[in-house]
């Protein structure tokens, strides 16, 4: 296996690592240590994981450990000030940034997604048939607008960051800087780019500075009209460049996928008919499912299911569809519930199965499993290791906090499901967000912050009955009996069939306290038994 980056090929088989057609001379050990961080290039690496990897767990100093990764930054051009493809997070470990592309022999690459180039698009059981039947976007390079050139190294640096995290959406084929290196950005027609390389959206802009300041802008492009499709700018110190090239690509991120979804569930909406791929099938089905109706979301799992007919290992589809029956429960709309219950759990536990690598499937079969099935400890480690695979993911920290609720942990709730809102503020699934918020706070005994959350979640959505549920209790505790007895006559008009017996199926909580107290707290605003 050969990984390829900047002017290196690093040869896995051969244990060689060559600079064009020159070899480097390295010591064995210096090389296990590369080859080490790029096998596991985008994620951070500890000490103990380099040791167990490379030395097979013997005692090592930690000045042994610094020299080996001073050799190695030296072998490829590197060094610790600059960091520009190996990264140290201090007393943390290391991570490898550069953008590699992988092939199995010289000269046969297989084609790079981003950092996460080890995932080839033939064999990724997460993807649908063809590369261009999913949305392609290219990073281009920004434009560095000071009078510093110092700052080149910071762009080019929040642009490989920018790439790495989005290739970690597995929905997404992306094209980093390196399709232009060699080329500088005045040099560079971005139409003749954008032909050659298939690109459907452009991701560019620009850098000001003003003496500590910096001003970051960032726009969506189509890049078959240039219209631009969603722009924001980030303010930030240069005093810490990690923390701020950190906080710019979650926020661009966050709201770029975001964005993107919506914009491809339009092309598919507005463009011309054509035949029904896995790909088009899921994103029909999301759009069904985001009117969150019950004949829109009976149509979703109609569409979901026929994805998975077309690609039988596409793991995202049949997570969709098991995410399904988490809304039927949600709204009441459940008519077998052990029959379904049965069809959701084997629908996750597929998608999980397909979807190792898939963040998005493992965060939808974890919320499944956990709140239809009730193995909230099942739940629990399938989101830890989505969070782990993508924490630019909003889905994985809105699952985990809900997670964390079952369990009984509504401060690290609060925690994670504000990490979801902070990644994407303006998400159509926001409303959701605040919905589990109000629970968290609602176990926290805020009950005024409850009731806040639970109205920011009924002003996008009045009929959405888990946050109904939460406001109606919240506002019983809170000594509001008026207001949440006004709540409990509409959650009644929307699940007439609702009792306090069958709470407990709605939402899996692991105290009993817990469940006792949200059935305390609706039965005073009057929920019949």
């Amino acid at each position: 296996m050969i990984y390829r980056f900047e002017a290196y090929a690093l040869d896995a088989d051969r244990y060689e690592l060559r600079r064009g057609a020159d070899l480097v001379a390295v010591e064995p050990q210096v090389l296990g240590v590369l080859l080490h961080l790029v096998r596991n290039r985008g994620r951070l690496v500890s000490r103990d994981d380099l040791i167990a990897g490379v030395w097979d767990g013997r005692i090592v100093s930690e000045s042994t450990l610094s020299s080996r990764v001073s050799a190695v930054r030296r072998a490829i051009g590197d060094d610790g000030e600059q960091q520009r493809l190996i990264r140290t997070l201090p007393r943390k470990g290391y991570r490898f940034i550069g953008l590699v592309q992988q092939s199995n022999e010289a000269g046969k690459d297989e084609v790079g997604i981003g950092v996460d180039c080890h995932d080839t698009i033939l064999s990724a059981p997460w993807c649908p048939s063809s590369p261009r039947d999913r949305a392609s976007i290219l990073v281009f390079p920004f434009a560095n607008l000071s009078a510093d050139p110092e700052q080149d190294r910071f762009i080019d640096g929040l642009v490989d960051d920018i790439t790495a995290a989005l290739s970690r959406f597995r929905h997404l084929l992306v094209i980093g800087r390196c399709a232009t290196r060699g080329c500088t950005r005045q040099a560079l027609d971005l139409k003749r780019l954008v032909a050659e390389l298939g690109a459907r959206y452009v991701v560019d802009g620009t850098l000001r500075k003003e003496g500590n300041r910096v001003r970051i802008a960032a726009q969506l492009i189509d890049s078959s009209t240039m219209a631009c499709l969603w722009a924001s700018r980030f303010d930030g110190n240069l005093r810490n460049t990690f923390n701020l090239q950190d906080q710019v690509t979650a926020s661009v991120v966050g709201a770029l996928v975001s964005k993107l979804e919506q914009v491809e569930i339009e092309r598919i909406k507005t463009g011309p008919k054509r035949e029904l791929d896995a790909y088009t099938c899921t994103l029909r089905g999301l759009d069904n499912l985001h009117q969150w109706t019950k004949g829109g979301i009976g149509e979703a799992l109609n569409l979901f299911q026929k994805a998975t007919e077309i690609e039988p290992e596409f793991a995202s589809a049949y997570a969709m569809a098991a995410y399904c029956y988490v809304q039927r429960q949600s709204y009441g709309w459940l008519t077998d519930r052990p029959r379904e219950t049965a069809e959701c759990v084997q629908l996750a536990l597929r998608a999980a199965e397909l979807g190792k690598d898939d963040a998005l499937a493992l965060a939808k079969a974890a919320h499944a499993i956990s709140a239809v099935g009730g193995d909230v400890e099942g739940g629990a480690s399938l989101i830890g290791h989505a969070i782990r695979l993508n924490p630019h993911l909003t889905a994985a920290w809105y699952v985990s906090g809900w997670i964390m609720l079952f369990l009984g942990k509504p401060e690290v709730a609060i925690q994670h499901l504000q990490r979801a809102i902070d990644l994407s503020p303006y998400d159509r699934l926001v409303f959701k967000i605040h919905a589990a918020m109000a629970y968290a706070h609602f176990f926290s005994r805020r009950y005024d912050a409850a009731t806040a959350s639970a109205s920011e979640a009924l002003r996008a959505r009045p009929n959405y009955l888990t946050a109904v549920r939460v406001a109606s209790a919240s506002h019983g505790l809170g000594g509001r009996l008026i207001e949440g007895r006004q709540l409990m006559a509409r959650m009644c008009q929307l699940d007439p069939g609702l009792h306090v017996s069958g709470l407990a199926a709605l939402l899996p909580f692991r105290r009993e306290r817990d469940s006792a107290k949200w059935a305390g707290a609706l039965q005073r605003v009057g929920l019949p038994d």
